[in-house]
């Protein structure tokens, strides 16, 4: 299980490698602009945004740098179990979508400032929980989009397959 207060060195950047694959594979399968991975830490109620992220290399050149900031932006950002996106999806254990993140009000979308200056809109966020890996992944778009049950399920296959070949 990846355990921030438990992995060594190796095994963090292995599994930063394993994320960065399933963010990238999700990205350029999908609509997905740009994907991060938030983890647990062990005996305590906290998520931290992992190291392992990725932007799409098929936008254009403003786009990704508007994702790399948001990205540097929510570093900073450490979320209780249950709080934000990330801390609900890992308190309830279910996907979540968002229509657009930058409408939320910041008690919802802790982010939702952020999001705005960078226009992170929709976003989806599911749960991964297994003996040997713990964690919420999150992807984002630019544009708002309502829930798409077609676009959830491809974007969960993926990650479940990717999962379980890494």
């Amino acid at each position: 299980m990846v355990e921030l207060n438990s992995a060594s060195s190796n095994e963090l950047s292995k599994y930063t490698d394993q994320f960065t694959r399933i963010l990238q594979q999700v990205c350029q399968t999908t609509d997905w602009e740009y994907g991060e991975v938030w983890l647990p830490q062990l005996d305590s109620p906290i998520l931290e945004l992992s190291s392992a992220w990725y932007v799409s290399a098929q936008l254009d050149d403003d786009r990704q740098l508007a994702w790399k900031q948001f990205r540097y932006c929510s570093e900073k950002f450490i979320l209780r179990i249950g709080e934000g996106l990330p801390g609900r999806v890992w308190a309830s254990q279910t996907t979540e979508w968002i229509m657009d993140v930058s409408a939320q009000s910041e008690s919802y979308f802790l982010r939702h400032q952020i999001a705005k200056a960078f226009g992170a809109k929709a976003s989806f966020g599911l749960p991964i929980n297994t003996k040997d890996m713990q964690a919420v992944v999150a992807f984002f778009r630019s544009e708002a989009q309502n829930q798409n049950a077609q676009l959830m399920a491809a974007t969960e296959a993926i990650v479940r397959q990717s999962h379980t070949q890494g």
